[in-house]
This record gives structure tokens, sequence and C-alpha cells, in this order.
């Protein structure tokens, strides 16, 4: 019995095509499409440098379907979310859409938000004074005296209808439980003449450092005035009576000072050798961050026979 040619490529051909189909249902269940959704942030392209985009979603959900096997080696940083502004000049621009690359056989399911918004505006720049503004509650008798920003000017860049806004940059510092003087690094916040934050500009630098010195409250009060000596008299003499005048100091000191200090102690008097009475005007020791009233006393140290 003689076959045809086509009787006998017949049965090699429904071989292939079941070899195919075999593959085909294989490669399914040991390897099948599947899908995961990436956060990928978006980019701005082809923008006119003149130019500032505003509304820009930062990040959009892809839900991508792929092999299990490519699922493997997909990451986020795979994926490309962009928005093409070929030729784009200032605008509104409602519905612009978002465009989505990704390697490979990958296929796109979904891209959220697919559309947005955008607005185009012209790129401007300013320069504001950096103002620190101190909130809290210092520890008890204790403020603010004096407070220093570096550097002393913020600059502002972006959109003109958002430099427009800007009204002042401030540097927010808390001084809650201070007492002594400190120096840190805080974020400039820009504010709107309302006192809004105003967003979406770049600020150049974000952070300064604030040198802020604190002082304490001073009070007036009085203190006895008191002296020792230094060195020995003269064989056959010693140091008697010693008398201050005047005996009490009317000061203004910090608070603190009046709790530590009972006496006003002054330099001591060298008495070396000495054979008969010292008369001295000793200058009165002014404490830190306070005044006297009367600048200097008299001192009058006894000299007496041993």
């Amino acid at each position: 019995m003689k076959y045809t040619r086509f009787e006998w490529w017949l049965p090699k051909l429904l071989c292939l095509i079941a070899a195919c189909a075999l593959w085909v249902y294989v490669m399914n269940e040991q390897n099948p499409q599947v899908e995961n959704t990436y956060t990928v942030p978006v980019e701005t392209r082809n923008l006119d440098r003149s130019l500032v985009a505003t509304n820009v979603p930062s990040t959009v959900k892809v839900k991508v379907r792929m092999s299990r096997s490519d699922m493997i080696y997909m990451r986020s940083d795979n994926i490309k979310a962009y928005v093409d502004l070929t030729g784009i000049t200032d605008g509104d621009y409602p519905n612009t859409p978002i465009h989505v690359s990704v390697p490979g056989d990958e296929s796109v399911v979904s891209v959220t938000p697919k559309t947005f918004d955008l607005n185009v505006d012209t790129y401007a720049v300013k320069t504001l004074p950096a103002n620190v503004q101190i909130f809290g509650t210092p520890e008890t008798n204790f403020s603010v005296e004096s407070k220093k920003v570096t550097p002393d000017t913020i600059t502002i860049a972006g959109s003109s209808s958002m430099i427009a806004k800007a009204d002042r940059a401030v540097v927010s510092v808390n001084i809650a439980g201070k007492e002594k003087s400190f120096t840190e690094f805080d974020s400039v916040n820009i504010l709107d003449a309302d006192g809004n934050t105003v967003t979406g500009l770049d600020i150049m630098p974000s952070q300064v450092k604030v040198a802020v010195k604190m002082k304490e409250a001073t009070k007036l009060g009085n203190l006895p005035v008191r002296i020792d000596t230094k060195g020995e008299p003269a064989k056959g003499y010693k140091v008697g009576r010693i008398t201050i005048t005047p005996p009490v100091a009317t000061i203004t000191a910090p608070i603190s000072f009046f709790s530590s200090n009972k006496t006003l102690d002054l330099d001591p008097i060298d008495v070396t050798g000495a054979s008969s009475d010292i008369h001295q005007v000793v200058n009165v020791n002014v404490p830190s961050g306070g005044s006297v009233a009367v600048p200097k006393v008299t001192v009058v140290v006894e000299i007496d026979k041993d």
C-alpha cells in the first residue's frame, strides 16, 4: 500500500502540534503568569529649563503581569514611569497621561493614577532672611538673651505662583527646659503672609545652624564682704582685726548666685613681712552676669605684736 506525501507528513505534524501544546501546558503549570504591584517614582522628562511642573505625582502604583520566574528578578527600579513634557508651555493641562515602560515580555495591567491635572509655571528664585522662632518654656528664671542663625539668608526656587506666596523663612527652635546656651541644626520652613506652609519649593539650605544664648534672671541683694590674708607678718607680729568699709556689698547678680554664696569674697591681702597696720583699697569682685553698687572697699588689717 502506497502513502501520499501528505499522509506521510500528517502524523509528524500532529505529533509536533501535540508536543507544542504539551510544552505550553507544562510551562503554564510550572512557570505560570502572575501579577504583582510596584511603587514607582515618576520622572519629568523634556521640560524646558525656564519652566517648572507642579502637581506631578511623586509615585504611581504599577501592576505588572509576568512569568513567575521573571518576578524573582523584577524590582521597582526596573520599571520607569514618566511624564513627557516635550513642547509644553506654562498653563494647565488636565488629564495628562503618565507613561510606563517595563523590560522584556512583561505587560502593564494597570497604572494608578493613570492621569493627573498638570500645571506648568515659569521658574523663579527669591531670597528671604532667616527668622528664628522660639517656642517652649525654659528652666525657671531663664530666658533667651540672643540668637544667631548661620547662614542668615535663605534662597528658594520653584514656580512663580508659589514664590509669590512665600513671605518669610522661619526656623523653629525649642527651648523647653533649657538653661544653658546651645547650638543646633534646624530645618527651614517657608510660610505665607497668613502663617501657612508654602510647599513645592526648593529651599537652599534646607537646614541652618542656630546658636542660642541663654541668660538667668537677676535680682538685687546684699552680701557681707569677706577677705583673707596671705603670707606671714614680720617676726614678733601677728594679724589682728580686719575692718572692711563698707562691710556689706549691694550687688545685682543671677538668682542662683545668692543661693550658692553667703558672702562676697575679695582677693586676699598680702601681709608678708608687715610690722604695722595695712590700709588698702580693694576692688570688689563682680559676679558673672552681675554688677556692684560700690566697686571698691577700704580694708584695714591691724598688725599686732605677738
